[in-house]
């Protein structure tokens, strides 16, 4: 029987997971969701099925197994309640909502429908970092340090703190949900934030365009992440992690190690993106969601570390405990 995969939001970075999708033995896109509707037609086009723009009528209209869901954050809710309700599986790109308030009872209906959910943290399936977290082990960790650097994104809502959720929500996202993977979950943050430059290129943006922010982990290691959207040219992202004898640092699809005994690198072999489409699909076919790396409700803790980021740069950096926003 066949996976039938409806795809809300066809633009960015919808379309390499379409035609990861649509390769895939035993599944079938028949349904595209987009506001621009020639986008959603393109899509229809390509892959056969139906175009709408409003992703109630995909539900009207189609028997679905699966939804793909590639919104912006503010476009989270409804939908994903609504499809809980008609037990369709939901793969959705992060993040999974602007903040916890939204994802919330998202998460209750996920939960209670038992439907499977895989989110597109894509660090999460790539080789490179599996293999950091093997090295990694049962070592004791003190220290991590990550970063997202980058200018800003051209798309009109990402500009914007209600749509977007800011930086740290939307894109330092990925280093979060990364320092989580390989350290344990994060138990409280201390963050400051600044507007220092990119509003002169956009006239609407009101993002905090510069951040940093302070972690402890559970465990008792401690942390920062930094982030910025207004540089031009040039990008980095990365994390390094600092264990007892031993350290690694992961930056873009590379792996560096170090300790007395060994060092070296590795370069990435396994594309996360592809892993993260087939981890989907082969919980879909066998039930066995061993194989998915990060669901709802492990992404619901990533978003809510993030949205704790938010709360403490609003007042002023005070610690906050990331149970207060869960």
């Amino acid at each position: 029987m066949a996976i039938r995969m409806g795809v809300i939001g066809t633009g960015g970075i919808a379309q390499g997971h379409m035609d990861r999708f649509a390769a895939m033995d035993g599944v079938e896109l028949v349904g595209f969701v987009d506001v621009i509707q020639e986008r959603a037609q393109a899509a229809a086009d390509k892959f056969g099925g139906r175009a709408y723009t409003d992703w109630k009528e995909l539900y009207a209209n189609e028997d679905l197994t699966a939804l793909a869901i590639f919104t912006p954050p503010f476009a989270h809710g409804e939908m994903e309640i609504e499809a809980c309700k008609r037990g369709w599986h939901m793969f959705i790109e992060k993040p999974i909502a602007i903040d916890t308030d939204m994802a919330r009872p998202i998460l209750q209906a996920v939960e209670e429908s038992g439907v499977i959910t895989a989110v597109a943290y894509k660090y999460r399936w790539d080789d490179h970092v599996q293999r950091a977290r093997e090295m990694l082990g049962d070592k004791c960790i003190g220290l991590a340090a990550g970063w997202f650097w980058t200018g800003t994104p051209g798309a009109p809502w990402w500009r914007i703190m209600s749509q977007s959720g800011g930086q740290m929500v939307e894109q330092t996202t990925h280093i979060v949900d990364m320092a989580r993977y390989l350290c344990g979950d994060i138990q409280a943050v201390s963050a400051f934030y600044a507007l220092r430059a990119a509003n002169k290129d956009f006239e609407d943006l009101d993002v905090p365009d510069v951040g940093t922010a302070n972690v402890i982990f559970d465990s008792g290691a401690v942390g920062n992440i930094s982030q910025t959207c207004f540089l031009k040219g040039w990008h980095s992202s990365g994390l390094r992690v600092m264990a007892h004898g031993f350290t690694l640092e992961i930056v873009g699809h590379q792996l560096t190690w170090a300790s007395p005994e060994d060092s070296g690198q590795y370069q990435c072999q396994r594309d996360g993106y592809q892993g993260e489409c087939e981890a989907f699909i082969q919980a879909i076919k066998t039930g066995d969601r061993s194989v998915i790396q990060s669901d709802y409700a492990d992404a619901y803790k990533t978003l809510a570390v993030t949205v704790a980021c938010n709360k403490s740069a609003e007042e002023g950096g005070r610690v906050v405990q990331v149970s207060e926003v869960m």
